[in-house]
């Protein structure tokens, strides 16, 4: 690899030491530069900060399952995901793939099979992996948002993560009542601006000065944050 060049960086998740330790030697030898996390709790977090071109991730881990963390990897990246399990059930490996993993390893397994299925998925994904500065963790009414957290309400949520998830759409508001509170006929207009100023308020409490609602002059609402 020509010294100019950045090396590609993967994240192992694995809570085994010596397994951990094996696959980062193996993968620096192949070029690579490496991250280990050994706890679900951590894993969102370093997947943020460290921006990994690739994920090795264990299904069994503390805290926080590799298949719970998969979810909320989702959630606001496409990096690449191979999960490691002991589970060899082809139901276990069903979950694991319909959660957003890109490929599936059961234990034992080949450290050189799983360095060479690396390497072909970074091939196919060169120059498409992307991050946002914000995650949202809409069942537990949580974004996150440049390190700093927001807790909102169920409602406030439902209408966050609709706005979100297609940022460059505007919502009237006949449309965020009959999508993001189906269920709930007792929402009104003046409900969802109250949710608005609610939200708002609740980014700048946390200390982030973005708007992240814009409000759209006689059409409705749309996710603002860049």
């Amino acid at each position: 690899m020509n010294d100019t060049q950045e090396k590609q960086k993967i994240l192992i998740v694995e809570d085994d030491i010596d397994i951990a330790e094996s696959l980062a030697l193996f993968y620096r030898h192949h070029d690579f530069e490496t991250l280990h996390v050994d706890d679900g709790a951590h894993v969102i977090q370093a997947v943020s900060t460290y921006q990994p071109n690739l994920i090795v991730l264990d299904v069994m881990l503390p805290n926080k399952t590799g298949i719970e963390c998969c979810e909320e990897i989702r959630q606001f990246s496409n990096v690449p995901i191979i999960m490691l399990t002991a589970k060899v059930n082809q139901s276990d490996k069903n979950i694991g793939l319909s959660t957003g993993a890109d490929d599936y390893l059961c234990k034992p397994f080949d450290t050189m099979e799983l360095i060479l299925r690396s390497k072909s998925i970074l091939a196919r994904s060169q120059g498409t992996v992307s991050f946002s500065k914000l995650t949202v963790v809409p069942e537990k009414g949580k974004v996150i948002y440049q390190d700093k957290k927001v807790e909102l309400s169920t409602l406030e949520a439902s209408l966050f993560s609709l706005l979100h998830n297609k940022p460059e759409r505007i919502y009237s508001r006949d449309e965020i009542l009959n999508l993001a509170y189906p269920q709930d006929r007792h929402i009104t207009d003046r409900t969802i601006d109250s949710h608005v100023k609610k939200i708002r308020n609740k980014f700048k409490e946390a200390g982030i000065t973005e708007n992240p609602i814009e409000s759209v002059y006689g059409a409705g609402y749309r996710f603002y944050l860049r």
